[in-house]
C-alpha cells in the first residue's frame, strides 16, 4: 500500500495515480439510494465542505475487481460476512476498509471474528473510524485486531457530513495518543490534508499513510501535493 491514500467519495472518479492507493465505495450489500450525489449536495463552509450523500451506491455486487481497495459498510446484521463473501472471489484487491463511520447513514460495528476472517482473505484491512471518538473506543476498536486504523471519518453536523480542515485538531490529538499507547499499530491520518505542511502534522503525529479526499476536487492541487510528497 503507498502512503497516500486517495479516498471516496471523490476518489470513485478518480485514475489510478502513481504513488498512491486508492479506496473505492462505500458499498453496501445492496443497491442504496442514499440521500444526494457527490456534487449537487457538495458546499462550502468557512471550516470545510459540507455533504448529504449517505452511502449512496449501486450495492457490493457492483463493485469492480481492480487494483484498489474496497469501502464497505454494514446496515444491517449479517451484511459483514456476505460483503466479505463476495469480496472473496475478487482476486485482484488490495485490501477492504470497514467503513464504521458515516454520519450520513446508521452502520454497524465489526468484531473480532469479521476481523479475523476478513484478515485471512485480504492483504490490508482498514477500520475507518468516526471522527469523535473517544479514546477508550479508538483503543478497543485498535484491539480487536490486526488492522489499520483511519482516523478519520467526517463530523456529523445537522447540516450533513462536515470534512475538511475542521477535522485537523482532533484528527491529530487522536493519532498521537493511539499511537503513543500503540506504536505498533498502523495509522491512516487524514481530514483537511490539502498541502505538503499539513501532511506533515498528520506525520509528526504518528500517522504512517495520509488520506486525501476533498482536495481530490483540485486536480492540480492533487497532483502537486503528490510531486512534492515523493521529491521532500
Amino acid at each position: 500500500m503507498e502512503k497516500i491514500i486517495l479516498s471516496p467519495p471523490f476518489s470513485n472518479i478518480y485514475p489510478n495515480l502513481k504513488g498512491t492507493t486508492k479506496i473505492t465505495g462505500t458499498y453496501t450489500a445492496e443497491q442504496r439510494r442514499g440521500l444526494w450525489r457527490v456534487l449537487t449536495t457538495l458546499r462550502r463552509t468557512e471550516n470545510g465542505w459540507l455533504n448529504n450523500v449517505g452511502l449512496r451506491n449501486p450495492g457490493i455486487h457492483k463493485a469492480k475487481n481492480k487494483e484498489n481497495i474496497i469501502s464497505i459498510s454494514s446496515l444491517k446484521e449479517g451484511d459483514w460476512n456476505y460483503i466479505i463473501d463476495v469480496l472473496s472471489d475478487f482476486d485482484k484487491i488490495k485490501g477492504i476498509e470497514f467503513n464504521i463511520s458515516c454520519p450520513n447513514a446508521n452502520v454497524s460495528m465489526i468484531n473480532p471474528e469479521i476481523l479475523e476472517q476478513a484478515n485471512s482473505i485480504f492483504d490490508n484491512v482498514i477500520i475507518k473510524v468516526p471522527h469523535i471518538i473517544s479514546e477508550d473506543n479508538l483503543y478497543k476498536i485498535s484491539d480487536l485486531g490486526e488492522s489499520i486504523v483511519h482516523i478519520s471519518n467526517t463530523f456529523k453536523t445537522e447540516h450533513g457530513a462536515l470534512s475538511g480542515k475542521y477535522l485537523i485538531c482532533k484528527n491529530l490529538k487522536s493519532i498521537y495518543n493511539l499511537k503513543s499507547k500503540k506504536p505498533q499499530q498502523k495509522i491512516i491520518g487524514g481530514g483537511g490534508i490539502y498541502d505538503l505542511d499539513i501532511l506533515k502534522e498528520y506525520e509528526s503525529a504518528g500517522a504512517d499513510y495520509f488520506s486525501i479526499s476533498t482536495l481530490l476536487i483540485n486536480p492540480f492541487k492533487t497532483y502537486k501535493l503528490i510531486k512534492e510528497f515523493y521529491e521532500q
